[in-house]
């Protein structure tokens, strides 16, 4: 199983997407300071079935950099390469990825016949954000953009970074909640990521001109949605999960108790064991 590496004309851009499969394309989009790789874990139960189109968004790994970094910015990206692509189209996506997943999905203009969304953040990074950690986890690491240093320096250097949680009142050291692996896979997506990308998410920006109510009121395609837990690091709050539940009646919520933002690296074989058949369904 080779996986290629293609530069896709999106725009005004050039978007990194690495392609591995035969079959329907499964595009997927990986979440905020993220970049292709993280979907590893997945590539080989997937690619039995599908053509996997995994993308790097615009400022993150190998892609060009964009002048907007808001979800409708990455969203508008999307768009223009499934419009490239022959439908109808599959969709995975994770954290942000899961934002622009379902924006795509509720486009009637887009040929999409399924839609995975993994621990979509929701209003937790919007106007919310400052009521959470994910503010003082982003101003810690904006500074790690962009750099140069060696992953396994920062790695170790991040480990003592204390992040205030203002819901509990408590800090933690982000490496009780990181190993050193994971540690070590973000400083390497940090070194590939535009440091501009921060500016919108520290000035609660990040959801503006994305309506949510109105992106999963619009979903008409089958739709996983995959609930990780917020005490152990879940963005998506049970209330907000409840309430674009109730939107749509094409939504599907599968809950991951104890599991964190994550699900695809923390619960790989559980996860693959709920997505799986859910696709498979797309093809009876």
């Amino acid at each position: 199983m080779t996986i290629r590496l293609n530069r896709r004309v999106v725009g005004e851009r050039l978007l990194n997407v690495a392609e591995v499969g035969d079959g329907p394309p499964l595009v997927m989009f990986h979440g905020v300071t993220q970049r292709w790789q993280t979907f590893l874990p997945l590539v080989p139960a997937l690619s039995l079935r599908h053509r996997l189109l995994m993308v790097d968004a615009r400022g993150h790994g190998e892609s060009d950099r964009g002048s907007g970094y808001r979800v409708v910015d990455y969203l508008q990206d999307a768009r223009e390469l499934i419009s490239q692509l022959d439908g109808p189209v599959r969709l995975y996506g994770h954290s942000l990825g899961s934002m622009v997943a379902a924006g795509l999905a509720a486009d009637p203009g887009m040929r999409i016949a399924a839609a995975v969304l993994e621990d979509p953040p929701l209003h937790a990074m919007g106007d919310r954000i400052g009521d959470t950690y994910l503010l003082n986890y982003f101003k810690a690491t904006s500074q790690y953009a962009g750099t140069q240093r060696d992953a396994g320096e920062v790695a170790d250097e991040i480990a003592g970074l204390e992040i205030f949680d203002p819901v509990s009142k408590q800090s933690r050291r982000l490496g009780d909640v990181r190993n050193t692996i994971q540690r070590r896979f973000s400083a390497a997506c940090w070194s590939r990521l535009d440091p501009a990308v921060f500016q919108s998410i520290l000035a609660a920006q990040w959801l503006d001109g994305y309506d949510v109510d109105h992106v999963f009121s619009s979903l008409r395609c089958p739709t996983l949605l995959l609930q990780a837990d917020v005490p152990a690091g879940g963005m998506l709050t049970a209330e907000d999960a409840d309430h674009v539940v109730s939107l749509s009646s094409s939504v599907s919520r599968v809950k991951f108790p104890g599991i964190g933002h994550t699900i695809h690296t923390g619960a790989t074989q559980t996860l693959l064991n709920t997505v799986l058949p859910f696709l498979e369904t797309m093809n009876t």
